[in-house]
């Protein structure tokens, strides 16, 4: 046998042994993914044209597009005042997704003899094959197979939400939202139960990025493995697109659940009323361009008495 198949597991990798507990194999691609994102704020607001150009005019694009969305589903100012967030949210977690894609990533990296089976690995050369072709630690690794940066994520998504909450609702409205007496006993308690629903969110929203590369990040290995990197070809579009949807998926619902945390309960159905008000006053109006209302007669003229002469 040429190669094994690489040791595959959930914990990061120490950079050396005696490193910091930071410092891992997945920290020095998340500090370029952040590097890279800003670099991609500086190039959009570096020099603006009226009508911009080639790589800049394609950032703007995408900054467009975010923050049309954002405006969409969060209203004008809230959208605009999340939007930065979203943006960051989005392209960070994308670039993190999309370095399992890039070939070489996770097989480049130290000799170790810590794995089972390999303590005679550093009598090899440079090269590893055979049965100690998986004695090594690698020196990179996709940031979002790392558990703790999808949990630190989330966890800054679910305190952004209850920062957004304080600052546009106030404190009053955004503690009532968990503790509550005036619908009574049922009240207090789907008070309590959304508290808890927030926690959950960390879970939900973590589990599942960590979950969906790490997954796609072991078929690349896989398939690599058993069909010496031909038959993994296809999957790497495949990887590409998962990584593009969850990137999206996570950055959406932080959007959704910043609007819903500094929405108040209780004011959808002022919101509803006044909204039909308004469109019952255009009908109206309407109605009366079109001539649909009774219209009062014009006064009869009286004819006019002729004048002697």
């Amino acid at each position: 046998m040429l190669w094994n198949l690489p040791h595959i597991q959930i914990a990061p990798d120490l950079l050396y042994p005696g490193a910091p507990v930071f410092l891992t194999n997945t920290f020095i691609l998340t500090v370029v993914s952040a590097i890279m994102v800003a670099i991609l704020f500086l190039i959009a607001a570096r020099r603006p044209k009226i009508v911009p150009r080639g790589f800049q005019n394609f950032v703007e694009w995408v900054f467009e597009q975010l923050l049309h969305l954002c405006e969409e589903v969060a209203g004008r100012e809230n959208g605009r005042r999340f939007f930065p967030w979203v943006a960051t949210l989005f392209l960070l977690i994308l670039f993190a997704n999309w370095w399992e894609i890039i070939p070489f990533i996770e097989t480049i990296g130290t000799k170790s003899t810590e794995q089972p089976g390999c303590a005679g690995v550093l009598q090899q050369g440079v090269l590893l094959t055979g049965q100690y072709s998986s004695c090594f630690t690698p020196w990179l690794r996709p940031p979002s197979t790392d558990l703790n940066m999808t949990v630190v994520l989330s966890i800054m998504t679910v305190v952004l939400t209850q920062i957004y909450g304080f600052r546009i609702l106030g404190w009053r409205v955004q503690i009532s939202r968990y503790l509550t007496l005036k619908e009574g006993p049922i009240g207090l308690l789907v008070g309590i139960l959304e508290f808890f629903l927030e926690l959950l969110r960390v879970l939900s929203l973590s589990f599942r990025l960590f979950g969906n590369i790490f997954a796609g990040d072991v078929l690349l290995l896989v398939m690599s493995f058993i069909s010496i990197g031909i038959g993994a070809i296809p999957f790497y579009f495949l990887e590409a697109f998962v990584g593009f949807i969850q990137a999206y998926v996570f950055a959406f619902l932080a959007l959704l659940y910043f609007t819903l945390g500094t929405t108040a309960h209780g004011h959808e159905e002022p919101e509803e009323e006044h909204l039909a008000e308004v469109s019952h006053a255009s009908r109206e109006r309407v109605e009366q361009g079109l001539g649909h209302n009774p219209v009062a007669p014009a006064p009869a003229q009286t004819p006019a008495t002729p004048s002697a002469h």
